[in-house]
Parts: structure tokens; C-alpha cells; sequence
């Protein structure tokens, strides 16, 4: 039996069982298949057979939830891309600075953001704009099924800049082998066909690596390029394409639940795993933004306030999930609190990643535990969006944060031609900053080097630049303590913004453009939109700088001799309990010489200075004595 007589025969045995099932609405509405003349599929056309199964009976999990396809799609940003209204203000204002060059600024924004729009429209061989765009639902479908699905494999991982391909051959590239092809091919006119190169990486790489044109005063093209993003050479970068782990892994995040797929076929082979499609990101604030102006903005008919509640608490754990933070070797000498804040990143690319006005900083506070005055804080943001102590025109990377001002800020900061700092993409040419967190693994040596390089200080920083390290960062905090006795609390968090204040500075300076003026009444109270990725705390820290903790009752420490030579040290104490003991010694400043176990002979570094140091004692990290130790 041929492929046509096929095709026939399974359309009469639908419409058999269109008429008498008591699914009637079997494939959900009936669209006409996508016309010839058009090469890639709305979403609408998807939705009939991989949206919401009101008899519950497909596309959802184990325990009953709806995981349909389209609806939890269509409230990810991947759905609201081209109703972004920060990225329409965007476009807006760069093509009011540079009016000369609006129809490849356009063009180039509307690739990814509006990707089925751009293609079809080039494919036609007409030029695409956001007047177009407005009109046409193909680029309001944002990116939608066929800008994944009908990627090819070949060619996988080269694109970027929105130039990536797409099979014009009415194919449907999907993970299951055996694909059901008779009501696709019947009620879209496509065939789908099985192939696991839908899991890889390189699908997201026409959009997650974004290199523009850097344009002069006048709008004209300098011959220079930059780099806006390489999310996607971030994660070649890194130690996870080694272990197979995709983009996919954590944005598209799979269940081990077998799902049937399509909606009224229930003599469908149930699949898995299945992929969850709200695509698991960071952007609360847009999310949460773009609900509460659902309306205004005319977004389609998407779902109840319990499934966009759902979307934006998925992003606010994968944004849980990104980072770890840790404080560790907190001690007192000197009048002078010692700690050090390390941070993990546990995300395959920089992070923060994407649209370079995203920043992660670290807030710190210490209180005093009796009357919870505070004593100390660095990296609090005010009402109104700003960081206190942020220097002006960016913040450098900071290896010891020695005043509440030194506030650790991951970030990239643009410069333009001309050598100021920018927020324009398409006037900037390269970064006068970034120290964002790298993924694990990441080498200098690696070939995507010049697309994700560190910039600036950051580069003389071993804690952050070296490869054993490679993935984390050490800040060493020192805080005065004036005096101060008693008992206090270390509170560190590492937060998150989308789009802080001190980025819409420039934007709203063109607040007499509509998109911008949109955007503008909608950003009033997102100033201090934050997020927490994770936070760590320590209590009941000792701030006398001659208390000896206890261990086990009570332990003295000695040293000797002391004063010493400089060579070695023989440590003792009342109750020979060295075991399980470490030391660091500092010296006068608080900078590490030396660290190790605490054995009873202790060999110390060649050519010591003569002066003041301290052996700091450690017991499960925590610090248990300090004994000053002299060089003469």
C-alpha cells in the first residue's frame, strides 16, 4: 500500500472516529494543513494534538498534572519573544539613536525573537521589520515549534546571529522513534520524523550566540563586531559536552514519566522521558511582568493564572538551582573580622548569561546577635535599584572587599568606540568588564576563548582565573570591627536582576517613544525586582579578639618559640587534641602564608619576614582560637 493510500485510509478511520468518539474535538480545532506556499508551521496547528486534553487522559504525568506541550510553550519566553516589551523598547530606542541603520537593527533582532516571521520572509525574499511583524502571526509566534523542530542536523551548532537552518522539505524533526505520521501529515501537511539530534546543544546556538555590527556616532558600520552573547560557546566551554550534558538537561528538564503526546489517539504508545516545555530560565521579573500586563500587551489566549504562576516559580527554582554559596575560614585578628564567601557555578555558561544588562552581586550583613543592630553591610540595593557603594561608571572585579563599597558585582559592562561605557548593543565593541561566573571547565586555551573571554581585573584574580578553581570564585572580606565585642550574625546572599535601574537609565531617556514610553509604565516598581540564587549564614560569631573557644571543655593552645626563627613552630595544648584541627597563618593584614593540618610540628615558609602573624585553629571550618605568633 502506498504512502497517499495510507494517508487516506487513516483520515477515514479519524473521521470514523471524529464522529463517533466522545472526543469530539478530536485534534482540537480543525485548521486547514499549513498552505504550500508556507515552509515552516504556526503553533496553532501543533496545538490541536499537543495542547490540553480535557478528559485528561494525554500529556500529563504520572500523577495526573497537565504537562501539555503548547500551553506551558506559550508562557516561557521562548512563546513570549516577540511581546517582549523590554525588547521591543529596545529595538525602538537603538533605532532612534541610529535611524540609518534600522532595517538590518530590525532584521537582526527579528531573527531570533520573531524567527518564523524572518524566515518565511526571507524565503520569500522580502525584508522583515517589526511594522511587519505586528501584523503578521507567524513572528508573533515567537519562538515557536518549527523554530526548533525543523532544525536539520546538518550544519547543527554552526549558526549564530539568528542565522541557523531550517528544513524547507515539510518535516518535523522529533525525539521518538516511530512516529504516528497520519494525523500530522493529514491536519498539518507535515511528516514527522524521528531524530535525536533534537536533544543537542546546537539547536540553541543560532540564537545563543548573537555577534553584531558595531556602528559609529553616525549609524555607519565601523568594521568592528561584538560579542552580545555566546551563551552557547559558554557551554562548548565547559566540562559538560564531555559528560553529555545538554542545554536541554536543565531548561527543557525531562521526566522519567511515560506520557502519551497527542491528545484523543489513546491507542497511542505512551513516550519517555518527556521533556517539560516551559523552558526553565531565569527571567521571573518578565514573566511576572508580562502577567500582570497580559492585556495590554495583547498576548494570546494563554492560560489561567495558575499555570503562569507555575511558569515563573519554575524559573525562580532553575534560578535556585544555578549557584551555590558558601562561607568559610571566618576568624578575628587584630580587631578585624576575617571571612571568605566562595561561590559555585552550577550552570553550563557564565553566569549571569544572556542580554548583558542581567548582574548577580553578593549582599552581606552582619548583625549583632542581642540587639540586631548592624554592624556591617555591603551590596544592599535602595528602593529605587541601585547598589550602595556601586562605583561609578562600573564596579571592578574585587578579590578582597576591604569597605561596605567594595561590592562584588558579576557582570558584563560595555564600552563603545569612543572608549565611554554603553548600554547600546549596536554601539558597543567590546567589554571594559566581565567577570561573570564561569561554567566549570572553562579554558583560556579552549578555541570559543575569543568569543567568552574574562575582561579586566578579574584576570589577575588566581581565585577566579585559576583552573583549579575554574567555576567558583573566593572573596576575602575584611571588616573593621572598631572595638566591637560580643556575638554577632554573617549573612551572605548572592542576588539577581534582569534589568536593573542604573541599565533603564539610558533607555528612558527616549521615553517619548511609544515602546519605550510601554515599557517604562510597566517597569514602575521592578526597580528592586531581585532575586535570591542562595544564600549561607554562620551565628554566634566571637568578635573578642582574645577568646579562646572551648573544645571538649576547656583547651589551651601554645606555641613555641615565640618569638621565633621563622623555620618551625611546635604547637601544644592541654589536652593533646590536635587531630582534626587545621591552621592557616596570616599575617598582620590578614593575608593567608600558609595553611594546612595542625600537626604538632609545623614547618613554616622560607625567609619569613620579621613581624606580627597569627595562627588561625579550624575545627569542622569553623574557628577556634587564634594565637599571635612574632618573627624577629
Amino acid at each position: 500500500m502506498g504512502k497517499y493510500s495510507v494517508i487516506i485510509l487513516l483520515g477515514v478511520i479519524v473521521l470514523i472516529l471524529g464522529l463517533t468518539s466522545p472526543f469530539s474535538s478530536m485534534f482540537g480545532p480543525r485548521l486547514d494543513p499549513v498552505p504550500n506556499s508556507q515552509k515552516v508551521a504556526h503553533s496553532s496547528h501543533c496545538a490541536g494534538c499537543h495542547g490540553p486534553d480535557k478528559t485528561a487522559q494525554s500529556l500529563v504525568d504520572a500523577e495526573g498534572n497537565d504537562v501539555n506541550i503548547h500551553e506551558d510553550w506559550q508562557i516561557s519566553m521562548m512563546g513570549l519573544s516577540a511581546h517582549d516589551p523590554f525588547w521591543r523598547a529596545t529595538v525602538a530606542h537603538e533605532v532612534n539613536i541610529y535611524p540609518e541603520a534600522k532595517e538590518e537593527i530590525e532584521s537582526t533582532c527579528l531573527k531570533c525573537h520573531a524567527p518564523l516571521g524572518s524566515i518565511e520572509s526571507r524565503l520569500n525574499g522580502h525584508p522583515y521589520s517589526m511594522e511587519l511583524m505586528l501584523m503578521d502571526s507567524l513572528g508573533l509566534d515567537g519562538v515557536s515549534c518549527s523554530s526548533c523542530h525543523q532544525q536539520p542536523e546538518a550544519g547543527l551548532g554552526s549558526g549564530h546571529s539568528g542565522n541557523f537552518e531550517i528544513d524547507t522539505n515539510r518535516l518535523m524533526f522529533g525525539p521518538y522513534p516511530n512516529p504516528v505520521q497520519g494525523p500530522m501529515q493529514i491536519y498539518v501537511g507535515f511528516d514527522p520524523v524521528f531524530a535525536d539530534h533534537i536533544y543537542n546543544s546546537g539547536i540553541c546556538s543560532g540564537c545563543h550566540t548573537l555577534i553584531t555590527e558595531t556602528l559609529d556616532d553616525d549609524g555607519l558600520p565601523s568594521g568592528e563586531f561584538f560579542v552580545e552573547q555566546a551563551t552557547y560557546h559558554e557551554w562548548l566551554n565547559s566540562v559538560y559536552p564531555s559528560q553529555g550534558k545538554e542545554c536541554q538537561t536543565c531548561h527543557l528538564p525531562f521526566i522519567e514519566d511515560s506520557v502519551v503526546i497527542a491528545t484523543d489517539l489513546l491507542a497511542l504508545k505512551k513516550r519517555f522521558p518527556f521533556g517539560l516545555h516551559q523552558f526553565f530560565g531565569a527571567n521571573t521579573a518578565m514573566l511576572t511582568m508580562m502577567h500582570e500586563n497580559k492585556d495590554e500587551l495583547g498576548l494570546p489566549g494563554v492560560s489561567s493564572n495558575h499555570a503562569w504562576n507555575e511558569s515563573i516559580e519554575n524559573n525562580r527554582l532553575s534560578l535556585s538551582k544555578a549557584a551555590t554559596v558558601e562561607l568559610k575560614e571566618v576568624f578575628v585578628v587584630n580587631d578585624t573580622l576575617y571571612f571568605d564567601v566562595h561561590v559555585t557555578n552550577k550552570t553550563g555558561h557564565k553566569l549571569p548569561s544572556g542580554y548583558p544588562s542581567r548582574i548577580s552581586w553578593l549582599e552581606v550583613i552582619l548583625t549583632d546577635d542581642q540587639s540586631n543592630d548592624t554592624l556591617y553591610q555591603n551590596g544592599l540595593m535602595d528602593q529605587n535599584g541601585n547598589i550602595t557603594g556601586r562605583n561609578m561608571p562600573y564596579e571592578p572585579h574585587h578579590e578582597i572587599v576591604l569597605s561596605e563599597d567594595d561590592v562584588q558585582i558579576y557582570e558584563m559592562v560595555m564600552s563603545d568606540l569612543n572608549g565611554h561605557l554603553t548600554t547600546r548593543l549596536n554601539g558597543a565593541v567590546q567589554p571594559f568588564k566581565d567577570n561573570r561566573l564561569l561554567p566549570l571547565g572553562f579554558r583560556r586555551t579552549h578555541p570559543a576563548y575569543d568569543t567568552v573571554a574574562v575582561w579586566g581585573s578579574a584576570n589577575q584574580d588566581l581565585n577566579y582565573t585559576d583552573e583549579s578553581n575554574r567555576g567558583s570564585d573566593k572573596i576575602q572580606y575584611r571588616v573593621a570591627l572598631n572595638g566591637r565585642k560580643g556575638f554577632a550574625d554573617l549573612q551572605v546572599a548572592m542576588r539577581y536582576h534582569t534589568f536593573p535601574s542604573r541599565w533603564m537609565d539610558d533607555l528612558f531617556q527616549s521615553d517619548s517613544i511609544e515602546e519605550v514610553a510601554v515599557f517604562k509604565s510597566m517597569y514602575a516598581g521592578y526597580e528592586d525586582f531581585v532575586e535570591v540564587i542562595d544564600a549561607a549564614s554562620i551565628d554566634d560569631i566571637d568578635l573578642s579578639t582574645t577568646a579562646v573557644r572551648d573544645i571538649e571543655g576547656s583547651v589551651q593552645f601554645k606555641i613555641y618559640p615565640n618569638p621565633g626563627t621563622g623555620n618551625m613552630v611546635i604547637i601544644e595544648n592541654s589536652k593533646n587534641k590536635l587531630s582534626g584541627l587545621n591552621y592557616q597563618l596570616v599575617d598582620i593584614r590578614g593575608a593567608i602564608i600558609q595553611r594546612g593540618a595542625a600537626n604538632e610540628k609545623i614547618i613554616l615558609p622560607d625567609n619569613m619576614s620579621p613581624g606580627l602573624y597569627y595562627f588561625i585553629l579550624f575545627e569542622k571550618g569553623k574557628s577556634i582560637a587564634s594565637i599571635s605568633y612574632s618573627v624577629f
